[in-house]
């Protein structure tokens, strides 16, 4: 068996991070990307992501936990393994540390060496499993999701699926050049960022944030997972409209699905099921919900949602 090895060091600076004053839910991914190149680079595909390559590596899922946050001016690193491997797919997992070794989160990732001429997955190329074995590990604990039931594959659905079950549509917009990778695609952090800008309008899962004493600058929402499927691929200038609703809640957490909809074809390009909680900004901690507010959680629930 191998080991992880780093492959991202930096930090968090505050400009990353949001009003909860952790880094925010897309940074994350933007240094996972780092981490998840610097893996590839270093088990031999040098050009993978340089503009104009032949082949690159494609996330298809993933899902993240979110352990102990991260903070302005933290020190921060990344160590990645490699946890299965297939004639043209991976599963790697990454480990964000704290510098004094606590896990700040975990990254599982589902990946795809893809053939960028033809869009399609390609076999991996001669002499990359021999160098990937040197990384071949278990997962760890804390790489596996605790609020969220694991899926393999994701529902998928078409916009008209969404409106037939009542989904709210919650946000929209239009995917600009900044957002693409050096293939020309949105990255998964991209999209990840559409989620967090737009969950604020997500009053069934969060109806707290209606209650300005809720929201005296103490207390918040914040997310401990979420698990990620991207479907269809995206380049800057596709607009999009954003569905969400709640699909479980106790006094612990509450569980709400995103579906991204590209709004001139209504073809889903992302899903996200994520586990949220109540948080205190002062103690940093997470807050029970009381009897009350569940009972409100429990009669916003969108029937026949599903991530």
């Amino acid at each position: 068996m191998g080991k992880f090895f780093k492959t991202w060091s930096g930090e968090c600076s505050a400009w990353e991070c949001d009003g909860l004053g952790h880094l925010n839910m897309r940074h994350y991914m933007t240094k996972v990307q780092q981490a998840r190149q610097m893996f590839f680079i270093s088990t031999g595909l040098p050009l993978a992501f340089r503009e104009k390559s032949l082949t690159t590596v494609k996330v298809k899922s993933f899902y993240i936990r979110y352990i102990d946050e991260a903070r302005p001016d933290d020190p921060l690193y990344i160590e990645s393994g490699c946890l299965e491997i297939s004639k043209k797919a991976a599963k790697i997992c990454h480990i964000m540390y704290h510098l004094d070794g606590r896990v700040a989160s975990t990254i599982v990732e589902n990946v795809e060496h893809i053939n960028l001429s033809t869009e399609t997955a390609a076999i991996w190329p001669k002499g990359f499993f021999q160098s990937a074995e040197r990384y071949n590990i278990i997962q760890p604990l804390e790489a596996e999701l605790r609020n969220i039931k694991h899926e393999t594959e994701s529902w998928n659905p078409h916009e008209s699926e969404l409106i037939k079950i009542s989904a709210k549509q919650i946000g929209a917009g239009v995917f600009q050049l900044h957002e693409a990778g050096t293939d020309g695609k949105i990255t998964p952090q991209a999209l990840m960022g559409r989620a967090t800008e737009t969950l604020a309008h997500m009053l069934d899962g969060y109806p707290e944030f209606r209650d300005p004493l809720y929201k005296n600058g103490e207390n918040s929402g914040a997310l401990l997972e979420a698990q990620i499927f991207i479907h269809k691929a995206q380049v800057a200038g596709d607009a999009y409209r954003f569905y969400s609703g709640l699909i479980e809640g106790d006094k612990y957490t509450r569980k709400i699905v995103h579906h991204i909809v590209n709004s001139v074809t209504g073809d889903c390009i992302f899903s996200m099921i994520g586990a949220g909680c109540l948080f205190n900004l002062k103690s940093r901690k997470l807050i029970k919900a009381n009897e009350r507010q569940v009972a409100v959680l429990q009669n916003n629930i969108l029937d026949g949602l599903r991530i």
